[in-house]
């Protein structure tokens, strides 16, 4: 029988050493055990680091992806149907955790602290999940990505209800809306049940946002490329795109806008700047100049049945 070592009767001075040999596995494993081993990894394990943190909900639980700055990647998961257990990838290799009490939440923050990540690269809420999207929101400063697919029951609000769109009620909307988040991509979702308008687009915080079958009107959207002209919407918006399944009216579009059809080379440039990933066609655009000399293009392409409306803002 092997007699465990009194690790944390170490003095700090003996203890430095020890942590700074340890693998990211081996730190994080140690911060979840109690508040003690937390703030003895938080403050001890100065050679660790992350390049970020990636995050899906969905309704197989959660997954936390760490990209390590001098490492190998680490994944956990956390499954509603087994919270005493946390599901380890590391190195090629599946281990368990014995969670010893600690939300998810509680965990993240301990994971954050670990790896001095400062902010969230990406969340991505696939679904029915029985985690709450604000928890994560309330952990981590800034998410630079964020993407909401449809029928994410439950993922804004920790109350059990059978109603089913991906948020609740304008509230929650309003709150992931106007998030501390570079990108914003909402999929599938008609945002009827929040009553999305065009003071709403105005009011965005983001700096891309990719609106899926949400439907917007032409005419909104002929006022929305107005008020970024003359300086009276989000000001860091630098990229909006949005789908039709309908055939575009480019006067109504473009109306006193002021815009100049793209040439040839113009054509050329966007088609090699490979920023249409999802176009099968480009079918050109336009470019328009706001009141302080700043260029924007607005672009159309087609994919299958979708036609794409795209706004980029030029560097």
């Amino acid at each position: 029988m092997t007699t465990p070592f009194p690790l944390l009767r170490l003095p700090r001075l003996a203890l430095i050493p020890v942590f700074q040999r340890m693998e990211i596995i081996e730190a994080i494993a140690f911060s979840l055990i109690s508040r003690k081993t937390h703030n003895l990894s938080k403050s001890l394990c100065k050679t660790i680091s992350s390049h970020y943190i990636d995050l899906e909900m969905d309704i197989n639980g959660l997954r936390m992806r760490i990209a390590v700055t001098n490492g190998s990647p680490l994944a956990l998961y956390f499954y509603p149907d087994d919270p005493k257990t946390v599901g380890v990838f590391y190195r090629k290799r599946k281990l368990q955790w014995k969670n010893v009490g600690l939300s998810p939440k509680q965990s993240m923050e301990r994971v954050f602290d670990i790896t001095k990540c400062p902010s969230l690269n990406k969340l991505v809420v696939n679904g029915k999940t029985d985690y709450d999207v604000f928890s994560v929101l309330d952990v981590v400063p800034k998410v630079s990505e964020l993407k909401i697919y449809p029928n994410c029951r439950n993922a804004f609000s920790s109350s059990i209800t059978s109603f089913e769109p991906s948020f609740l009620n304008r509230e929650e909307f309003q709150r992931v809306w106007m998030s501390n988040v570079d990108c914003l991509c909402i999929y599938d979702d008609d945002l009827s049940s929040v009553q999305f308008n065009l003071n709403d687009l105005l009011a965005s915080n983001a700096v891309s946002l990719e609106l899926s079958e949400v439907p917007m009107s032409l005419r909104d959207l002929n006022r929305f490329f107005s008020c970024w002209l003359n300086k009276t919407s989000n000001h860091r918006l630098e990229h909006l795109s949005v789908n039709t399944f309908k055939d575009i009216n480019e006067d109504v579009l473009l109306d006193g806008l002021g815009a100049t059809r793209f040439t040839e080379n113009r054509t050329r440039e966007f088609r090699s700047t490979n920023m249409f990933p999802k176009f099968t066609e480009f079918t050109g655009g336009f470019d328009v100049r706001r009141i302080d000399g700043k260029l924007a293009a607005i672009t159309f392409g087609h994919t299958f049945w979708t036609t794409y409306i795209n706004f980029d803002v030029r560097a």
